[in-house]
């Protein structure tokens, strides 16, 4: 393995599956974000580390594919490595395996680095400087370009910030957000029916008791693909951009 490829075993326990014994994506999210946590950690730029400088990281853009979900008492095994730049972005890759070594996703997530009193987006080149990155093609070829607006909706739910929902940034962590556009659609139970793919763009903060207004459309029906998009209600302002496609579990 290249000395900077970080890996983390993680066994799924009850809580981390959905209702159908599969790990979730919520949990998915969380497994990539701790390694990533640790592997900054080791590199000396943690979010922690940074924080003493005035700086944090911030998740901004991810996209993940997944070929097939692990279940309760598996072990999965998250690699990941800083992949380079993009823009203002620093890069980095996730490969998902499971206990047998089997490829079951991939992802390539894009992070700013935010000057904690401005609030604003600084040079991400001393720091990526400092992550050793391993330059090449991403384990993705896709490009994390900034998803289109949603004109319309079909689904809607309306969400509160509550205490859990925070990170330790105290602003609304990147899984409740995940959590929130799946739980718009309303097929979800339907056991024939799987993830495959998932992009999100985190486009601003909320923060404790804000109320979010999630919607969704409908992209294209027929092959299961969503456009999503979620508000702050007492502002308008938009949070997240998301795009959903599924397909049916009898494909795997």
């Amino acid at each position: 393995m290249e000395p900077n490829i970080w890996k983390e075993n993680f066994r799924i326990r009850s809580y981390e599956v959905d209702c159908r014994g599969r790990l979730s994506i919520e949990s998915i999210f969380n497994f990539m974000q701790e390694a990533a946590s640790q592997h900054a950690d080791a590199l000396g730029v943690s979010i922690q580390q940074l924080l003493s400088e005035n700086y944090t990281w911030l998740l901004s853009r991810l996209k993940i594919k997944m070929n097939s979900y692990p279940v309760w008492r598996d072990q999965l095994t998250v690699c990941t490595w800083p992949s380079g730049t993009q823009r203002l972005f620093a890069l980095r890759d996730y490969s998902l395996k499971d206990q047998n070594d089997n490829f079951v996703g991939a992802a390539l997530s894009a992070w700013l680095v935010i000057d904690t009193h401005k609030r604003r987006p600084v040079r991400i080149s001393p720091f990526v400087d400092r992550l050793h990155p391993i330059e090449g093609d991403h384990i993705l070829p896709d490009k994390l370009d900034k998803l289109s607006s949603l004109k319309k909706h079909t689904y809607e739910r309306k969400f509160q910030v509550r205490y859990h929902d925070l990170d330790i940034n105290l602003h609304v962590n990147n899984a409740s957000y995940v959590e929130w556009v799946l739980e718009t659609l309303p097929f979800l139970t339907q056991n024939d029916v799987i993830l495959s793919e998932f992009e999100i763009n985190f486009l601003a903060e909320s923060f404790i008791h804000n109320n979010i207004v999630s919607k969704c459309q409908a992209h294209d029906a027929h092959e299961w693909v969503f456009n999503h998009s979620l508000h702050r209600e007492e502002d308008g302002q938009e949070l997240v951009r998301a795009r959903t496609v599924w397909r049916s579990e009898l494909e795997n």
